[in-house]
């Protein structure tokens, strides 16, 4: 299922099920057959303007499950440590390389790839006030490449990550009312394209500083700790065109 398609389809849907069923069918196009949906809790009141839901989607399988949370694998997994300081998609086998793990955390992905989670990737979703979504995918094969997807899935997982919050709570009414200005209009609308700040400078006659500016005053407008965020919540409020 191509980003369009699922953009499209992710905005009618009408449940968080159906939502993650979408999710399921795209990442199965690709050989990703498991995959795993979670805010981490969050304490800060008020709530964040995302209205995330501390729920967790996941198609994992249910021995693997059980035994995670018996042994208590959810205060050791780097997967979720880690998510909360990258700010890309990264893959799983990368992780001792990359942040160095820990007796406890190497046994916690050891089990998983038996359990059949192969080939895993994560990708977490920014918010503000320290928030973050974690969006897992992984194979129970052995001939799929993670490394072609991880950008991707990001844009994907910033759309389900938005679409499945709204569907989780309903959004504070100011979040409804947000007006950019044309300049941050124009700004996301090139950022959506996967110009860069010096890219969208030069179409537009203006400094990469101030390109920066105004991409930064609508993310904060728009409750977003990303651009990516950022743009797919202008999308499905109607400023910018997808």
């Amino acid at each position: 299922m191509r980003i369009g398609e699922f953009i499209e389809r992710s905005n009618r849907a009408t449940s968080q099920g159906e939502l993650f069923g979408l999710l399921e069918k795209a990442a199965l196009d690709e050989g990703f057959d498991r995959l795993a949906y979670g805010v981490l809790e969050i304490s800060q009141t008020p709530p964040p303007a995302e209205g995330l839901s501390p729920a967790v989607m996941l198609n994992y399988p249910v021995g693997w499950v059980k035994h995670y949370f018996e042994q208590g694998y959810q205060d050791h997994d780097p997967v979720i440590e880690f998510s909360q300081v990258s700010l890309a998609a990264y893959i799983w086998d990368d992780l001792p390389r990359r942040f160095g793990l820990r007796p406890k955390q190497r046994r916690v992905m050891a089990e998983a790839r038996e359990a059949g989670l192969k080939h895993g990737l994560s990708i977490p979703v920014h918010g503000p006030r320290g928030s973050v979504a974690i969006l897992s995918f992984a194979s129970s094969e052995d001939d799929v490449d993670p490394r072609a997807f991880g950008g991707r899935f990001q844009p994907l997982c910033a759309q389900f990550h938005v679409a499945c919050s709204e569907l989780g709570a309903v959004l504070r009414p100011q979040a409804q009312r947000v007006e950019l200005t044309k300049r941050e209009r124009e700004c996301l609308s090139w950022v959506a394209q996967g110009k860069s700040s010096w890219d969208i400078g030069q179409i537009l006659g203006i400094t990469e500083f101030t390109v920066s500016y105004h991409v930064k005053k609508a993310m904060r407008k728009l409750g977003s700790g990303s651009r990516i965020v950022a743009v797919v919540k202008a999308i499905r409020l109607g400023l910018i065109r997808a």
